[in-house]
């Protein structure tokens, strides 16, 4: 049997470390994939091992922040690889997470075989666009994120999860260049086709008392001339 470690990068954020964390892996004598974002994906990174005769693979997660999405689904990934392929590799997948660059492989203790379960990516609430008021898009190009959008995000997410809005009212995304560059850390309101920047963390409690109120009173950029439109707020 043939077995090898996978890292895999578990937030957008994370796969900005890409570079580095394929780097790691290959030190170690492991590979590396990416849950989202930019990078090789899960899925087709387990699909090109098992074409090189990789029959057993550990999977592991890797985050570089402190927060991000739960490990658990790169075994939702997993699982449903294995069952939309009828794959014959065996899946192991560790729970916890690596933070930062792992420094060596992991410890075996805590194995979690995988079975194969297509339905693991579908779900009947995930079927229609969420009825929210607003979409915010959180720029995390390169010159955003070094001025500080990671800070923007982590704290938008507190602010509106704080107010009971966050995924009721308000769904909050990471993207990648939203343009316009040099306004960083830049976000968008949508459907209102308005950008705002430099948004930075402190601003975030003012940011979100203009959406709820409808008033501008922070630095608003169009797509245009003219002045921004007006939006009604959030009841």
């Amino acid at each position: 049997m043939t077995s090898l470690t996978l890292f895999v990068a578990l937030t957008y954020a994370d796969a900005e470390h890409w570079p580095a964390l394929v780097r790691r892996a290959r030190e170690l004598g492991a590979a590396a994939a990416v849950l989202q974002g930019e990078g090789p994906s899960l899925a087709d990174r387990l699909s090109r091992l098992s074409g090189e005769g990789v029959t057993a693979v550990h999977l592991v997660g890797v985050t570089f922040g402190a927060h991000g999405v739960p490990a658990s689904w790169i075994g939702r990934v997993a699982r449903w690889w294995l069952a939309v392929g009828e794959r014959e590799m065996t899946v192991l997948f560790s729970p916890d997470a690596v933070r930062g660059l792992p420094s060596a492989l992991p410890s075996a203790d805590g194995l979690r075989p995988l079975v194969p379960r297509e339905g693991g990516l579908t779900n009947p609430t995930w079927q229609d666009a969420p009825p929210v008021r607003c979409h915010l898009l959180v720029c995390r190009g390169p010159r955003c994120t070094a001025k500080g959008a990671e800070r923007v995000i982590d704290a938008l997410g507190a602010e509106l999860y704080a107010r009971g809005m966050l995924d009721d009212e308000v769904l909050l995304t990471q993207t990648g260049c939203l343009f316009p560059c040099n306004r960083a850390p830049v976000v968008a309101v949508q459907p209102d086709m308005v950008w705002h920047g430099p948004l930075r963390a402190e601003d975030v409690p003012a940011f979100v008392d203009e959406l709820v109120s409808g008033e501008r009173t922070l630095r608003a950029l169009t797509t245009g001339p003219g002045e921004p439109a007006a939006r009604p707020g959030i009841p």
